[in-house]
C-alpha cells in the first residue's frame, strides 16, 4: 500500500511540474534539476575551444619568451634567430601552430568576453574565483591590444601590408617593410621596442610609454596564459580530486612567475639594457641621426664619417641605412 501511494505521489508532483508542489500538505515537491542556470552551459562549446588553443599558444609563448630572453647576449640571439628562419617548413609551421590557433583564439576570446561582459561577477560556474575570473575578462583585452601591436609593427604583414593598401602617409615608416628583420634581429627589435611612435630616440614621450606599455601587456599576458591554464582544466574536468586541484593551481602560479619573469628580462634586453650598456648603443643613435648637436662620436678610436652618398638622414631607421654604417653599428652593438 505505501509503494502505491507513493508512485500516486509521484504521479501527481509530475504532473505539477518540475519544482512544483500539487498544492496539498501531503505530497513533497520534486527537486529542480541541479544543471547551472547560467549561461556558461551555452557558452562551454566556445569556452573549449578557447582553453584547447590557449594551451598550444602557451607553448609557443614559453619558447619566445626564452628566445627573447637571449637579447642580453646579442651574438646568441642573432644566431638563434638565423637558425630559426633557416628552417625550411618555418612559415607553414607558423601558419599551421600560431597564427590559425591565435585567430581562433582571439575569435572566441571576443565572443567570449561579448557574451560575459566585464562586470565583476561569476555566476554559478567554476572558473576560478571572482578576483581571477574578472582580471582573466580585463586582461583579455589588454593581450589583444599588446599582439595586435606587437604583430602590426613588427612584421610585414602588419602595418607594412596597410600602408601598400593604403598609402597613408602617416605609415610611411612602415613602407619598406615591418620593423623586425631576422637578419639585423637585435637591431631591429631594439629599434622596435623603442620606437613604436617615431624613429627618434626612446626618451621621447611616446615611445616611451610605449615602451613601458609593452612591459604591461607582457604582465597582463602572464597572467591570462597562467590563470587561463587553471580555468581550462576545470572546463575540461581533468582535475578529479582536490589534490590535483591543489597542485595544478601552484603549477599554474609558478608558470606566470616564470612567464612574468622572462618577459620582463626579455623587454630589459632590448630597451634599458641598451642604455646602461652606454657608449656603444649611443653610437648607433648619432649615426642614425648625423644632425644632432653632439656629432663626432668615435667608434673604437676611429671616427664615423657622416657624409657621403651612403649616409643616414634625420628620421630613417637602423634598417634604412648603407650597409657599410649599419654593419658598423651593428658590430659594435654585438660587442656588448
Amino acid at each position: 500500500m505505501t509503494f502505491e501511494l507513493e508512485g500516486i505521489s509521484g504521479k501527481m508532483n509530475n504532473s505539477a511540474g518540475p519544482g512544483k508542489a500539487c498544492g496539498c500538505k501531503h505530497h513533497i515537491p520534486v527537486l529542480a534539476s541541479s544543471e547551472p542556470s547560467c549561461k556558461c552551459k551555452k557558452l562551454r562549446t566556445p569556452r573549449k575551444v578557447h582553453a584547447s588553443c590557449g594551451l598550444l599558444l602557451t607553448a609557443f609563448i614559453g619558447m619566445h619568451l626564452a628566445m627573447s630572453m637571449t637579447g642580453l647576449k646579442p651574438v646568441l640571439f642573432q644566431k638563434l634567430v638565423s637558425r630559426l628562419h633557416a628552417v625550411p617548413a618555418l612559415p607553414g609551421i607558423s601558419l599551421v601552430l600560431v597564427l590559425l590557433p591565435m585567430l581562433l583564439q582571439c575569435t572566441t576570446g571576443i565572443f567570449l568576453v561579448q557574451k560575459e561582459g566585464l562586470k565583476y561577477y561569476t555566476g554559478k560556474c567554476d572558473r576560478g574565483g571572482r578576483v581571477r575570473f574578472f582580471l582573466q575578462r580585463w586582461t583579455a583585452l589588454v593581450v589583444l591590444a599588446f599582439i595586435t601591436v606587437h604583430f602590426m609593427t613588427l612584421h610585414a604583414w602588419g602595418l607594412h601590408l596597410l600602408y601598400r593598401i593604403t598609402r597613408w602617409q602617416i605609415l610611411a615608416r612602415y613602407s619598406a617593410g615591418g620593423l623586425f628583420h631576422s637578419e639585423d634581429a637585435f637591431a631591429s627589435t631594439v629599434h622596435g621596442f623603442t620606437s613604436l611612435w617615431s624613429a627618434g630616440s626612446m626618451v621621447h614621450s611616446a615611445n616611451a610609454t610605449g615602451m613601458f606599455l609593452l612591459l604591461g601587456g607582457i604582465w597582463a599576458t602572464a597572467f591570462h596564459v597562467s590563470n587561463g591554464a587553471w580555468s581550462g582544466a576545470l572546463l575540461w574536468k581533468v582535475l578529479p580530486t582536490p589534490k590535483s586541484k591543489q597542485f595544478w593551481r601552484a603549477l599554474c602560479f609558478l608558470l606566470g612567475i616564470v612567464f612574468a619573469g622572462l618577459g620582463s628580462i626579455a623587454w630589459y634586453a632590448f630597451t634599458l639594457a641598451t642604455l646602461s650598456a652606454g657608449q656603444t648603443f649611443r653610437i648607433a643613435r648619432r649615426v642614425a641621426y648625423p644632425r644632432s648637436p653632439d656629432l663626432g662620436t668615435s667608434v673604437r678610436g676611429s671616427w664615423v664619417s657622416k657624409s657621403g652618398p651612403g649616409a643616414p638622414q634625420i628620421g630613417m631607421g637602423l634598417l634604412s641605412w648603407d650597409p657599410s654604417y649599419r654593419r658598423l653599428v651593428y658590430q659594435e652593438l654585438l660587442a656588448i
